[in-house]
């Protein structure tokens, strides 16, 4: 069982060398990891300068939490101690207590008093509560604090209202709640999730395709349908037919994402027969046609399932028509017309009803500072919003409908500048009673995101949105383009935007901020790469060292070398143990390499490091190989064998990826890869390839395991190459094996159906991680249990020590932005277990791997980090 207490208690005690027990004695250091990547590689969100101490910085990360700097973002650290979720997309310090900051995260908004050593998530903050949260693409700078009373906040919520607290966020009141006018033309509305802890659910509806249609040749079936920008993992549309024989669809969960109204057509060749109903019914499944006779269907089922973010997603319907003909021919006809007839059936956790006016999302709000009794916020429906009672009382200002920001200037409340998205960038010297849009050199139309106004002069001001960086030193009456980068590729070592060209362009800024105690001083969150400033926004300097955001998706050593590969940054290797990294590969952007890297395999051959990788490039649907033979001087990429299309059909992520690779530790030549998704349409589908030529060219098996959806689960036998374990997901779930190289496969563990990895250490003692760890030391025959987790985490990471076969690592995570997860290590081959997640700053690593050279365990995912063992 696990005998450490929850990772949370270890935390309190990091500033100290040792923790006390119950009993005052002294217990064991709290295990301390040293970072070992390098900085980038992902979307800094939020940024804000201490108001005193000239060179501290703060910075929001979409998946990794806080990191502070104090050298003007030359060094960064990652601060976490206390944050429950790790999606920080706001930022805000108190200038009253300057050591006193507020993080908002999607789980709620977390208050610092130290300086950001340690968070505490203020009470009722939560989605399921007062939804006082910052939320990707809904919120820019939703907390402001009174500059003069740090007690006085002022939040702005995603949901569209307005709070305000007099005691530093402990308690709040909502001040302001707008309703957008009604769009939502008479449909219906169907609600996934909310209800408990998972999507799951569906709406049926009988149907019946017009003969004519079936005349004319129908070639899909559509929805009008507008969504709430959410995105759940899985849906698929389900057609029955007279039968009993049922087709499924590609993964359609777009239709959450889009935001619009829009005719969303699936045509025929994207349905194929559903994958369990050909598991429970072979023979008639073999009979079917490969795609749908619509003359056949009279029933239709929107399922939904996977792990619940913490919103509820709605999709809002108008009706269900058949399409004929195509190209400018194509008509529709509307067979079930929802303002007529809302009457569905539902099951799971779904509710349908009629839609409800869109609420007011809220982006940002400020304070004036030389007159705080001035409050201005953003809104998304009804532009600007201005209290001139300290948020008692609210005033719908004559400007733009949809507002992203707004900031008084420091020295003069009457002068406010805003940002509006399309409609650019505004200004008010009159405490917004009139405003000027200031468009001298903007782009025209460009979705401008922020804009702020130096602290002693409103001649300068800056403004940012999508890729546009603008600088104005006239006050807005004329603007110059400001997104020229200096890159630093020795902090932020990869190069897929410039190649070795040491300039490159700001990307996606996120957040602007001017230093109260250097005017001259600005920081640009952004995408990839942040920026600084020490001379106005003139000229920009890349500053991101040790901020590490990069997903690490696989970590391998060799001859005091380190591999590792990451999502969307390619292949690197460091050759001095962490400190320092270069890139591999790609180094440029190439349309069939650039994108998510997965795994990764290093064998020393002939006295060189061969190097295979596996990639899901960013635009191409082909998923690919990389190898080198010469510890990556020269690579090449290839697709000889593997799928020649996007494979969907169950899959874990709506589309195949190549997240698996073994190699037959005694033919380093025999290498085994697993992409997620099962055969259909006709096509082969993923399942486990071979290559016996060192990954040069791959040959799917021709016998596959029972299920083909999985995500890390792929081992051979050391004891005994013949023996090939796979772990997969879903119906059909759990271990698969084969004893005779992957020609046949059994079901060797349906003790659990999620089974995220699997490991064979070198006594062939086959390990499986799903809700808990389970071991067979019988090649599959039998399994064990080995540890007790009752809360809902996965077990992703797992090393087996190669010096001990009674010590082994383990990784327990959760699939959401909370921080919930821990390192786990046993010495008694599972008896007992030990934390020693310690103060490692995200504390969900996919990956673990142990240096046998260095006697240390490295740990993966959100950024990479070592523990000396």
């Amino acid at each position: 069982m696990i005998t450490s207490p929850i990772r949370q208690a270890l935390l309190t005690c990091l500033a100290t060398v040792c923790c006390m027990g119950a009993d005052g004695q002294a217990t064991a250091p709290v295990p301390h990891w040293e970072p070992c990547g390098w900085g980038g590689g992902g979307w800094y969100w939020a940024t804000v300068f201490h108001p005193s101490k000239a060179g501290v910085i703060y910075l929001g990360l979409d998946v990794g939490g806080v990191c502070k700097t104090t050298d003007h973002g030359m060094t960064w650290k990652t601060m976490n101690v206390g944050l429950t979720d790790y999606s920080v997309y706001s930022l805000a310090v108190d200038r009253s207590h300057p050591e006193t900051v507020y993080a908002a995260t999607e789980g709620g908004l977390h208050k610092s008093i130290d300086g950001g050593e340690h968070w505490r998530l203020l009470p009722k903050t939560g989605p399921k509560d007062l939804r006082i949260t910052a939320e990707r693409d809904r919120s820019v700078r939703s907390i402001a604090v009174d500059p003069v009373n740090g007690d006085n906040l002022y939040a702005a919520s995603p949901g569209g209202k307005l709070f305000t607290s007099k005691d530093g966020g402990e308690t709040w009141t909502e001040t302001y709640a707008g309703v957008a006018p009604e769009t939502m033309r008479g449909a219906i509305s169907v609600q996934f999730g909310k209800v408990d802890a998972q999507y799951f659910g569906g709406v049926w509806i009988p149907i019946a395709i017009p003969a004519e249609a079936i005349k004319a040749g129908c070639a899909g079936i559509g929805f009008a349908c507008k969504g709430d920008g959410s995105q759940p993992e899985r849906t698929f549309l389900t057609l029955t037919t007279s039968s009993g024989g049922r087709y499924q669809s590609r993964n359609i969960s777009d239709l959450f994402k889009d935001t619009e109204w829009r005719d969303a057509l699936l045509k025929t060749d994207e349905f194929a027969v559903e994958p369990d109903f050909a598991t429970k019914h072979p023979d008639a499944a073999a009979a079917m046609p490969v795609h749908p006779d619509w003359a056949t269907v009279n029933r239709i089922d929107l399922g939904c399932n996977g792990n619940l973010p913490a919103n509820a997603a709605v999709v809002v319907f108008d009706r269900v028509f058949v399409s004929t003909g195509t190209g400018a021919g194509a008509t529709s006809t509307t067979i079930r017309d929802f303002a007529a007839d809302a009457t569905v059936q539902t099951y799971g956790n779904v509710r349908v009803g009629k839609p409800q006016p869109e609420a007011r999302g809220a982006f940002s709000i400020a304070v004036s500072q030389k007159d705080p009794s001035l409050v201005i916020a953003a809104t998304t429906h009804s532009g600007l919003v201005m209290s001139r009672d300290a948020g008692k009382t609210w005033k719908h200002l004559k400007t733009p409908k949809t507002a992203t920001s707004a900031m008084f200037y420091a020295g003069d409340p009457d002068i406010v500048f805003a940002s509006f998205s399309v409609d650019g960038i505004w200004k008010s010297i009159d405490r917004g009673e009139t405003w000027t849009r200031c468009e001298g050199g903007l782009a025209p139309k460009a979705p401008f995101r922020e804009v702020a106004v130096s602290p002693v002069s409103p001649l300068d001001v800056i403004a940012i949105g999508d890729t546009y960086v603008y600088r104005s030193s006239d006050g807005g009456a004329t603007w110059a383009d400001a997104t020229v980068l200096n890159v630093d590729l020795t902090g932020n070592p990869t190069r897929h935007f410039m190649g070795t060209n040491p300039k490159s362009k700001i990307v996606h800024p996120m957040n602007v901020s001017f230093s109260p105690a250097d005017p001259k001083e600005l920081f640009i969150s952004a995408d990839w790469r942040s920026a600084w400033s020490g001379d106005g926004g003139v000229t920009w300097s890349e500053r991101e060292r040790g901020a590490d955001i990069s997903c690490i998706t696989d970590i391998r050593f060799s001859k005091g070398r380190a591999y590792a590969t990451a999502m969307d940054e390619g292949t690197l290797v460091s050759e001095d143990n962490g400190t320092n990294w270069r890139q591999i590969w790609p180094l440029t952007y190439i349309a069939d390499l650039s994108g998510h890297y997965w795994r990764l395999a290093v064998d020393r051959i002939g006295g060189a490091d061969r190097i295979i990788s596996t990639a899901s490039p960013w635009n191409s649907p082909l998923k690919r190989v990389v190898v080198s033979k010469d510890g990556g001087a020269t690579f090449k990429d290839t697709v000889s064998g593997l799928p020649d299309y996007q494979v969907r059909a169950n899959t874990m992520w709506g589309e195949g990826h190549p997240r698996a690779l073994a190699v037959d530790p005694n033919d380093p030549k025999l290498v085994y890869m697993g992409l997620d998704g099962d055969a259909s349409d006709g096509k082969m589908g993923g399942g486990v390839f071979a290559s016996v030529d060192g990954g040069e060219t791959w040959k799917q098996l021709p016998n596959q395991p029972g299920s083909r959806r999985m995500y890390n689960g792929l081992a051979v036998d050391p004891s005994d190459s013949k023996r090939i374990f796979w772990g997969s997901c879903g119906t059909g779930g759990g271990v698969w094996s084969s004893t005779d190289g992957g020609d046949t496969w059994e079901n060797a563990f349906t003790g659990e159906t999620w089974i995220w990895n699997v490991l064979v250490a070198k006594d062939g003692a086959i390990y499986a991680g799903g809700a808990n760890l389970w071991k067979s030391a019988d090649h599959g025959k039998t399994w064990t249990q080995l540890t007790t987790f009752t809360n809902g985490r996965a077990i992703v990471g797992m090393e087996a020590d190669p010096r001990d076969p009674k010590t082994f690592w383990i990784s327990a995570i959760t699939w959401n932005s909370s921080s919930d997860g821990g390192i786990f290590k046993t010495t008694d081959a599972g008896a007992t277990w030990h934390e020693i997640t310690g103060d490692i700053p995200c504390a969900k690593p996919q990956v673990l791997r142990f240096n046998a050279e260095t006697n240390e365990l490295w740990a993966g995912w959100v950024g990479m980090y070592r523990l000396k063992q």
